[in-house]
């Protein structure tokens, strides 16, 4: 791949998810760490972007000059779920870096995804725990489990597995639809609407409707 495909690749991912992590761009591209420092010193250099530990975040063009999104996402006490404030438990943590460095984390992948949906690209990393295992692994290498009917916290019941065949095997006997992190996010902005005839976390409705 030449230079300029890979910046065109990375220009993508930060216009689809507004921020990229230089590690995931690594192994994605095949390319060395530094490699990818280089191209986001370049974008930096051009406006495009503002490098933050680990990646960068997209800047976007506000009154004709380049300013970074700002960082609106609230503070929370310590154990507390960003969206609806109840303590989360290892297999369903959700934890997430915002672009000024601040850490935040959600009960469960449900509360996680409303975050991204609430706060864009101010979030510009996310790990989410394997559902059987606990372990934490990133977002958007992430197998969403939707809709199931395995619904351990909020609802609609989000659960996130890091490999494909299990997130699969537990579809067979919980139902739901399985897919990637923007499959998730798309399933949610659907699903939480303000409609009393629908079982949803009534804290992450209002918010959502809120922001709509």
């Amino acid at each position: 791949m030449t230079a300029e495909g890979r910046r065109a690749q990375i220009r993508n991912q930060l216009q689809e998810f507004g921020s990229v992590q230089v590690s995931e761009l690594a192994a994605q591209l095949q390319v060395s760490k530094m490699t990818i420092h280089r191209d986001l010193l370049q974008f930096e250099a051009e406006g495009e972007v503002k490098r933050v530990h680990g990646g960068a975040v997209l800047v976007t063009k506000v009154g004709g000059g380049a300013e970074p999104v700002k960082d609106s996402v609230p503070q929370t006490n310590s154990g507390e779920c960003l969206i609806c404030h109840r303590p989360p438990t290892q297999h369903l943590l959700y934890t997430m870096t915002t672009n000024s460095g601040k850490q935040c984390q959600a009960c469960c992948p449900h509360c996680g995804i409303s975050a991204h949906i609430l706060f864009g690209g101010q979030i510009i990393m996310a790990l989410t725990a394997d559902y059987l295992s606990g372990r934490l692994h990133a977002a958007q290498n992430s197998w969403f489990l939707l809709g199931s009917v395995a619904a351990p916290c909020c609802h609609p019941s989000i659960l996130t597995f890091e490999d494909e065949q299990m997130a699969r095997r537990f579809q067979t006997g919980f139902g739901g639809q399985i897919g990637r992190l923007n499959d998730a996010i798309s399933f949610l902005r659907e699903a939480m609407t303000l409609d009393p005839n629908k079982e949803a976390c009534p804290h992450c409705a209002a918010a959502q409707g809120a922001k709509s």
